[in-house]
């Protein structure tokens, strides 16, 4: 299993424990929500192999944040925690992306089995990092944090330039807010928003990528930063 990590999102703390513990037993790294709008923080700031998603939570609802993690953490697996008998609830879960649920109360053996058969079909999710990524001009190697130029030059990032320049090429042509940078490359909570973090090192990072690159970084003002690429 190495580092697999699932978050478990479950408002009922006896159950969000006794999942922990199981999960953690089974060599699970864990992470635990009691609601939907932290679940939805700890995906923004770490790297989650599988959600585990109670479907009634307070917040943010679990049909609510599987619309969100549609848009914001694509690809992320999920398993739903239904009631028994809710079978529309299960229905809604499926359309909306969730890859298989659990029906309350469930047994450990068939909750460890499902989850390692929806992981089976994720290998392995790409990690901030783990892949070079092509731009005009040349690429970002992930290995050594370089950009490397077509034309032979190499400059050395900062671990900081490094994971802002790889989330904006891992999300072409998609406006990401300075909160939600600021979550995924910094850690920091949304309310540093009002910092000056991601522009200095945008500036920075543009210094170093050259003009051609970074003529491809639009700054929506008010809005947050986008990287275009294509017609």
């Amino acid at each position: 299993m190495g580092d697999r990590c699932v978050l478990v999102a479950e408002d009922e703390a006896p159950i969000r424990e006794a999942l922990r513990d199981t999960l953690e037993g089974a060599g699970y790294a864990v992470l635990a929500a009691e609601d939907g709008r932290r679940a939805f923080e700890l995906l923004l700031t770490h790297e989650v192999d599988l959600v585990l998603l109670d479907v009634n939570m307070p917040e943010i609802n679990g049909f609510k944040l599987l619309r969100m993690m549609g848009k914001e953490c694509p690809g992320t697996p999920c398993i739903i925690l239904t009631a028994h008998g809710e079978e529309k609830e299960r229905v809604k879960g499926l359309e909306l992306g969730a890859d298989d649920y659990v029906v309350k109360p469930f047994s450990i053996a068939e909750l460890l089995a499902r989850i390692a058969a929806v992981l089976r079909r994720y290998p392995g999710r790409s990690r901030s990092g783990s892949e070079s990524l092509r731009f005009p001009g040349g690429r970002l190697d992930a290995e050594t944090r370089a950009v490397f130029f077509d034309e032979g030059r190499t400059v050395q990032l900062s671990e900081k330039e490094f994971a802002l320049f790889h989330y904006l090429l891992a999300h072409p042509n998609r406006l990401l807010p300075q909160e939600e940078l600021l979550m995924r490359v910094w850690g920091q909570s949304a309310r540093a928003s009002q910092t000056r973090t991601v522009a200095v090192t945008l500036t920075r990072l543009k210094d170093k990528i050259g003009p051609e690159a970074a003529a491809h970084v639009e700054n929506v003002r008010g809005r947050g930063y986008r990287w275009t690429e294509g017609g």
